[in-house]
């Protein structure tokens, strides 16, 4: 009997391990996923066990093949994203010599601040794109050379989690363009490792790995562990990219008309631009999705994290334990109350853009007698979606206004979620609607490297394949008074 063909799309984030599986049509077939543990040994530290993870990726694969292989599926090509800015040690013999540093850590403000100020710091941020922040590879390097310079020299590689894996299946050390790009250290303009960056980081270009283009392939039948897996030997796995870079492909978001709302563990809004461009105002990001494409942006801590660390403190009560699905209920209840005054700032995990304060705080300011829970919690989606709002408005001052925002992420499938985004953005909102858009992106990359579709085959061809929701015109002034004393209080409260 005749097999079926798919796609398979891997997606390591923060917080969970997903793989997604999509035919030829670009529908989804099944996704599993798993949650990952983040260990916190210390003030400030945001680790992960790459052990723990690649056990989790190859498990929820496994789970996946069983199914595909039940339902006569014929897995042809494999695509790659990852979260950006890990960084781990490793030996010559590719073992762990500490945990993956996530960028979420904090540890390396110090670095960070100090390269900032420096007209070094702003000469580097021009050519890599990367903003400098604890959350950049850069200074967690520089914190270690600072702090153990004996043990730097002796580390063999200073790789990500997305490089060690690939790595375990196929032996060599290998880095795509766009997590390059992640690392602080890439010169996106003679695409190569900067040495003013390697010189401030502490270590050397032969501690890093070789860069490649995000449409390398190689066979499943080059890595033992795959073959043990399930997959068949021709099986393409593809490099791969981001998952901020693969968000905007995996929704279409390939031309600069098309501003990237993502809400997942963190935030961020992107453009897909034909040339790079940096903003020392703003520290924009600019990484690579290929040689033509760049995709630009500014990233949050302030996202699903903010929603979940907020409702697990305080609304759940204190010491109770409780289920997500217990927040997804609450959260439609949500929609059905105002905040009117209520505002909150959820910078519980400190901020990037638009403040750039690793110690920022959140707070809830305007609470009254007359607040329950559930204007609590939605004045924290407001406060998430406000701020994204106010890094927006930065970056259209570099691309332009859009015509449109595309919405990816669990939080965003809430539909008064959407309608608070249209509201504030002042724009039309459209929702993938194929799962995870990161993953989705990986699988797109996949066919594209494979020579099976094209970039322009990502864009949606008609409204009729998503989800719209218009702005409320009577809505937008209300919500542009609200930013303006949003932002009052986040810089008051946060200098």
């Amino acid at each position: 009997m005749e097999r079926n063909v798919c796609s398979l799309g891997l997606d390591i984030g923060t917080t969970s391990v997903k793989v997604i599986a999509l035919d030829e049509n670009g529908s989804l077939l099944t996704q599993r996923g798993q949650r990952l543990d983040l260990l916190q040994p210390e003030e400030g530290a945001a680790e992960q066990d790459v052990t723990a993870v690649m056990a989790a990726l190859m498990g929820v694969m496994e789970e996946v093949l069983e199914e595909l292989r039940a339902g006569n599926w014929e897995v042809r090509r494999v695509g790659f994203s990852a979260a950006m800015h890990s960084v781990l040690a490793v030996d010559a013999a590719g073992n762990p010599l500490s945990n993956a540093i996530t960028w979420m850590d904090t540890r390396a403000k110090h670095a960070a601040t100090d390269l900032w100020e420096s007209v070094l710091g702003k000469n580097i941020y021009a050519v890599t794109g990367t903003p400098v922040h604890p959350m950049s590879p850069i200074t967690k390097l520089r914190r270690w050379s600072l702090e153990r310079p004996d043990w730097v020299k002796s580390v063999h590689k200073f790789v990500s989690i997305k490089e060690w894996i690939w790595h375990q299946w196929f032996g060599e050390w290998v880095v795509d363009a766009s997590m390059a790009g992640a690392t602080g250290l890439y010169n996106f303009a003679h695409g190569g490792w900067e040495p003013e960056a390697l010189a401030f980081a502490g270590v050397s270009e032969e501690q890093l790995s070789a860069v490649v283009p995000t449409t390398t392939c190689k066979v499943a039948g080059a890595s033992a562990a795959l073959r043990g897996l399930g997959f068949e030997e021709s099986v393409l796995f593809n490099v791969g990219s981001t998952d901020g870079v693969l968000a905007n492909l995996g929704v279409g978001a390939v031309k600069p008309d098309t501003l990237v709302l993502t809400v997942g563990t963190s935030c961020a809004v992107r453009v897909t631009s034909h040339h790079p461009q940096t903003d020392v105002e703003t520290r924009s990001f600019c990484y690579a999705l290929d040689g033509e494409r760049f995709v630009l942006g500014g990233p949050s801590n302030s996202g699903g994290i903010s929603v979940e660390t907020l409702y697990a403190q305080i609304l759940a009560g204190i010491g109770v334990q409780w289920q997500p699905e217990e927040l997804s209920a609450k959260l439609l209840e949500a929609g059905n109350v105002e905040t009117d005054g209520l505002i909150c700032l959820p910078y519980v995990a400190g901020e990037r853009a638009p403040l750039w304060a690793p110690e920022a705080k959140a707070a809830w300011i305007g609470v009254d007698r007359g607040h329950t829970g559930l204007h609590l919690l939605r004045a924290v989606v407001e406060g998430v979606l406000l701020n994204a709002y106010w890094i927006a408005t930065s970056l259209f001052q570099m691309t332009g206004q859009p015509k449109q925002v595309m919405a990816s992420g669990k939080l965003l499938e809430v539909a008064w979620v959407r309608q608070l985004v249209a509201d504030i953005f002042g724009l039309p909102v459209y929702e993938s609607q194929n799962g995870d858009a990161s993953a989705v992106g990986a699988v797109l990359l996949a066919e594209i490297a494979a020579g099976v579709k094209s970039f322009e085959d990502a864009v949606p061809q008609s409204e009729s394949e998503q989800n719209v929701t218009y702005p409320r015109v009577e809505m937008q002034a209300y919500y542009r008074e609200k930013l303006e004393v949003f932002k009052r209080y986040a810089l008051f409260l946060n200098e």
